[in-house]
């Protein structure tokens, strides 16, 4: 199993919880400086690197819980970076 790649992943899995306009503005790596700090990554919010495995590890989370509901068990071990608000 596998999870989708960036251009195939619905965003809609996304949203919410993550509010679009700031969806936006990641994927196209224009965050704004106090969003950048916000989340830990400053600078590196924009390297096309970090968005893809950002969105690969939502994915992979979203292939688990696709699997768990099917097989009764599923297991993702990435992530860890995130810091996710209600902003």
């Amino acid at each position: 199993f596998r999870p989708l790649s960036l251009p195939a992943f619905p965003l809609a899995y996304l949203t919410p919880p993550i509010h679009p306009a700031f969806l936006r503005s990641f994927l196209s790596g224009t965050l704004s400086e106090r969003h950048r700090r916000r989340i830990g990554f400053r600078e590196q919010t924009r390297r096309p690197e970090l968005i893809e495995r950002t969105v690969s590890e939502v994915a992979g989370t979203v292939l688990t819980a696709q699997l768990a509901l099917k097989y009764g068990m599923a297991s993702h071990l990435a992530g860890g970076t995130h810091h996710a608000t209600g902003e």
